[in-house]
């Protein structure tokens, strides 16, 4: 996993963290309508600020994931409630990874295949595993 450009792409588009959020659960909501009744409109603030730490912290981690397992577990334990699993995690790491290149490649160009693979190399070894361990503690 290409660490360094998991840090870097997420860097290059700082001042679009929070917008990203919106178009991401925008998005979500477009592709799969039925995640739109596990979120009230009224906590989506709050909930695209806690994603976007998230994703801060596995963009600066993913080199040593073990330090940021303890906010997975909590993150998936936290899931427990919305009876969702591995199949979830993927559908929202796709929309995730598909708006977060977007906006690279609109804001600076910063996305490339290989760049893409890091991300979903990220997912589908730290984010969804321990989020996964997380939820079967629970």
């Amino acid at each position: 996993m290409n660490t360094q450009l998991i840090e870097q792409s997420w860097q290059s588009v700082a001042p679009y963290h929070h917008e990203i959020a919106e178009t991401f659960y925008a998005r979500l909501f477009e592709k799969h309508p039925e995640y739109k009744k596990m979120f009230s409109s009224e906590n989506m603030p709050e909930q695209m600020d806690r994603m976007v730490r998230t994703l801060a912290l596995v963009s600066s981690h993913a080199d040593s994931p073990t330090a940021i397992r303890p906010h997975l577990h909590r993150l998936g334990e936290a899931h427990t409630r919305f009876g969702i699993g591995p199949d979830d995690f993927e559908a929202f790491s796709a929309v995730m990874i598909q708006v977060l290149g977007e906006y690279c490649r609109s804001v600076n160009g910063y996305w490339s295949d290989t760049c893409e693979q890091a991300w979903r190399d990220a997912f589908s070894s730290i984010v969804e595993p321990m989020m996964l361990e997380g939820m079967q503690t629970h």
